[in-house]
């Protein structure tokens, strides 16, 4: 619900619905890849963080599901 409302500011902003985020854990980025559409944006430095995007079709998805 929290990744929807971002994609609602980031349409009322302009900005298409793109959202970028970082996952705290390696397993939070599968689940967000996985179950969410998120695409990885920039290579994991050694113990920071894991920089995601969901955009198109994947945040209209999320964006349907949860606010409309």
């Amino acid at each position: 619900m929290m990744i929807a409302f971002g994609i609602q500011l980031s349409i009322d902003s302009g900005k298409n619905g793109v959202v970028t985020f970082e996952a705290k854990t390696d397993e939070l980025a599968k689940h967000y890849i996985r179950d969410f559409g998120a695409i990885q944006v920039f290579a994991k430095q050694s113990g920071g963080p894991i920089m995601l995007m969901i955009a198109d079709n994947a945040a209209l998805s999320l964006f349907n599901i949860y606010l409309s």
